[in-house]
């Protein structure tokens, strides 16, 4: 299908990007436009130039400058607008990926303009989902695609350039992507169009109509589909306010990353820690092995930091100086005033959209869908876990003062690596000699064996087929059925960390099946393994051999969804119209893996100096070690799901302040002293920074909840091919094609139940007692 990008009249394109208008003295920035070999494009800046005066005399519209892109002189467009199989991931240059996908995105956004104004022509009965939804499918399959592709390129093999301009590159297209897509439901003929649509079900497939429910159920939601001068006004009002106190709260954060430093010399000092978290700390990039290495005050750094540096005074002075981060410490950058400000405005908001609290605004549209339902799930793990953390707290002192000669009591700066080191001699567990079972490649065939016999699926290697592929460490996958011969993409893997790779572990959804181009899925799957050397294969440490399960779980989720459209592919973060508190539960299903011994051993490999392989009782033992040692770390995210869902449950936010609600709570919960200048919610980003996610904490433990109820499902039925088919067909087959509780209820025929990550966390009894009887026993 091929198409000329020049049938966009300009001057409508040009108008439609920027219409800045006001006095006559805006001095535009010069627009650089450097070479993509060494710098990346950037957006042009805008500067007022003076106040506006009380009388506007005239006006200038300032345009941006338009990239030369056309399918006749850009490889990239060619390739993407005439079908081909694979894309131009190696022949296309960087300058030709970015320019291009700026040009389509520009191109669709006038398309979308062009639209709305036919259907305001278009007469009711007229109105077909070919003729109001289809023509913006079409163009957005292809921007899309060539939005991923850019990413993907971008991650893994962009030219060296400058941080700041490359996040700044990445953010503006980011968010020029999600705009444009996201413009067609503020238009009123477009809402209008779609309800009468999804009311008469005239003609709509299954998926057709699942798809109009949920950009209703966004527009809702978003409050879009109020047109009232009035309500307009107050929800802009209660907006802008939102979005100012937000940039302040990220700034204090930002602003205070760098402000101090925790520097190890001594390798001994850091001598438990991974290559992968060495590399995340070292000060010098090219001599991670032997240091010096760094915390900052950053999550990225200070969390690895906690859990393997062994000098308690340096512990005690990071986590001092990471809770009081953006607190009451700092004149210019508390956030205090402004976590008060995003409470009122963010509830001033949902009260406006018709919701009595933030939490309720946020929830409606979620598996859990209430409040109510999210507060009886947290209550239920507290009653289970907290006993089993005031229990272990012994066990943790016990061998602090044994092992580290800590005498008195364990403090919140211990935590972490106490917990950590304490599994690790429970059970005698080597983690870094237990690199040795899990090289990266051989690890990676165990683990599609495994989901492929489960799940009656096939991979195929298909990298020696031509494929043009960003970096040669990738390789490609053939995605099937092994019954029926259903073909469900391909998967692309780069699995190694390298210098000019930028990002973590990440998976994107390339392009959906189209069966009008003949085109099949395709899903990026962006790894982050340490790199083989020529001593030595890539070595998989458990931390990162959970997040390639996790992330091969959502390739896989993302590949077996059979849904034509994008948006309901699977449950998509942050959009309030899906419930994606329940979209890591196939990810985390897989990532449950390293708690099963059997399916650990399955996984592993012959250790590659003794050769031997990992024993029943040793996968035993690792299993036992990974699931103790994150005990505490699922006692702090239930506290921080407890905290985030009191602080916006609230129907009236001056009920409480948010440091007297913090101090309360933090003594119901841990067993040590709040710190005096403990203020971390006001550098705790995922409750505060993000609106969507507000109220959202609890999802990890949700998606938990759902992955081991699942396990459980497993284990009763004995029958894995018969359990996985199920699974398959009635939830990931369905991708988001209809709400996440009803999938589960047709996998298990009734709702998730918390008894089995209640059981994982804290074991019944008389389970326990037979652990800690053979555990004596051994020793």
């Amino acid at each position: 299908m091929f198409r000329s990008t020049s049938r966009i009249p300009i001057g409508k394109l040009l108008t439609r990007r920027i219409h800045h208008q006001t006095n006559g003295l805006i001095i535009p920035s010069k627009n650089v436009r450097n070479s993509l070999h060494k710098q990346q494009k950037r957006q042009i800046l805008f500067k007022m130039g003076n106040e506006t005066p009380a009388r506007v005399v005239g006006y200038y519209v300032v345009f941006p400058v338009i990239p030369e892109e056309t399918v006749e002189n850009n490889c990239f467009m060619y390739n993407i607008a005439k079908s081909e199989d694979w894309p131009k991931l190696a022949t296309a240059e960087p300058r030709e990926m970015y320019e291009g996908t700026v040009r389509m995105l520009m191109d669709y956004g006038a398309t979308v303009m062009e639209h709305m104004e036919h259907l305001a022509t278009l007469p009711p009965e007229e109105r077909k989902f070919e003729n109001v939804v289809d023509p913006l499918l079409t163009e957005e399959y292809e921007v899309n695609f060539a939005f991923q592709t850019l990413v993907l390129k971008m991650l893994t093999d962009w030219p060296d350039c400058n941080r700041k301009l490359f996040d700044a590159d990445l953010h503006h297209i980011k968010i020029m992507c999600a705009r444009d897509q996201m413009e067609k439901l503020t238009n009123k003929e477009f809402q209008d169009a779609i309800k009468q649509l999804y009311e008469s079900k005239d003609g709509l497939s299954e998926w057709q109509s699942r798809l109009l429910e949920w950009y209703l159920l966004e527009i809702k939601a978003s409050g879009l589909d109020k047109h009232d001068d009035k309500t307009r006004k107050v929800l802009g009002s209660w907006s802008k306010f939102v979005d100012e106190y937000r940039s302040k709260y990220i700034t204090g954060v930002m602003s205070t990353n760098d402000q101090q430093t925790f520097v190890v010399n001594d390798p001994k000092i850091i001598k438990d820690a991974p290559p992968h978290v060495l590399q995340k700390l070292a000060i010098d990039e090219q001599n991670w092995e032997s240091g010096p290495w760094r915390g900052r005050m950053t999550p990225h750094t200070i969390y690895p930091f906690m859990q393997y540096c062994g000098d308690r005074q340096l512990r005690a002075t990071a986590w001092e100086k990471w809770t009081s981060k953006a607190g009451f410490d700092h004149d210019f950058y508390n956030n205090s005033i402004n976590i008060e400000e995003l409470r009122h405005n963010n509830e001033g908001l949902a009260k406006t959209l018709g919701y009595t609290s933030v939490a309720e605004h946020r929830l409606a549209n979620k598996m859990a869908a209430s409040p109510d339902t999210v507060r009886g799930f947290i209550n239920a793990l507290t009653r289970r876990i907290r006993p089993v953390v005031i229990d272990r707290m012994e066990s943790w002192s016990a061998w602090a003062a044994r092992c580290e000669m800590i005498t008195g009591e364990l403090q919140a700066y211990d935590m972490p690596y106490v917990c950590r080191k304490e599994a690790e001699h429970h059970y005698d567990v080597n983690p870094l000699d237990l690199m040795n079972h899990f090289p990266f490649w051989p690890t990676f065939q165990n683990i599609i064996g495994v989901v492929g016999h489960i799940f009656n699926l096939e991979f195929k290697d298909v990298t020696d087929k031509g494929y043009e592929k960003a970096h040669a460490d990738a390789r490609i996958y053939s995605v099937g059925d092994k019954f029926s011969g259903q073909h469900y993409g391909r998967l692309y893997i780069d699995p190694y960390d390298r210098q000019n790779k930028r990002g973590g572990w990440n998976v994107m959804l390339a392009r959906p099946e189209s069966k009008e181009r003949g085109l099949d899925k395709i899903v990026y799957f962006i790894g982050s393994a340490i790199a083989p050397t020529s001593t030595g294969p890539s070595l998989l440490h458990h931390q990162q051999l959970q997040q390639l399960l996790f992330h091969f779980g959502r390739s896989v989720q993302l590949l077996l969804s059979q849904s034509p459209y994008r948006d309901i592919a699977i449950p998509w973060s942050p959009f309030y119209a899906s419930d994606w508190d329940a979209a890591d539960m196939f990810p985390t299903f897989l990532q449950m893996f390293v708690t099963k011994p059997n399916l650990l051993a399955t996984i592993s490999s012959p250790h590659i100096v003794t050769n031997k392989p990992l024993s029943e009782e040793h996968a035993n033992s690792v299993a036992l070690t990974i699931s103790r040692a994150s005990l505490w770390d699922t006692y702090r995210t239930l506290f921080w799901s407890d905290f985030d869902l009191s602080i916006y449950e609230m129907e009236d936010r001056k009920q409480k302040f948010w440091l007297d609600m913090y101090k309360q709570m933090y003594e119901e919960y841990f067993p040590f002293k709040r710190a005096k200048n403990d203020y971390q919610p006001c550098s705790f980003t995922p409750i505060f920074a993000l609106q969507p996610h507000m109220s959202m904490y609890y999802r990890k433990l949700w998606a938990e909840m759902l992955a081991l109820d699942i396990h459980e499902t497993f284990d009763e039925e004995d029958n894995e091919v018969q359990t996985g088919e199920r699974l398959k067909t009635t939830i990931l087959n369905r991708g988001s094609g209809d709400v996440a509780k009803e999938l589960f209820k047709r996998f298990q025929g009734r709702n998730p139940s918390v008894g089995a990550i209640c059981d994982h966390y804290a074991p019944p009894m008389t389970i326990q007692e037979g652990i800690e009887m053979s555990e004596n026993q051994r020793r």
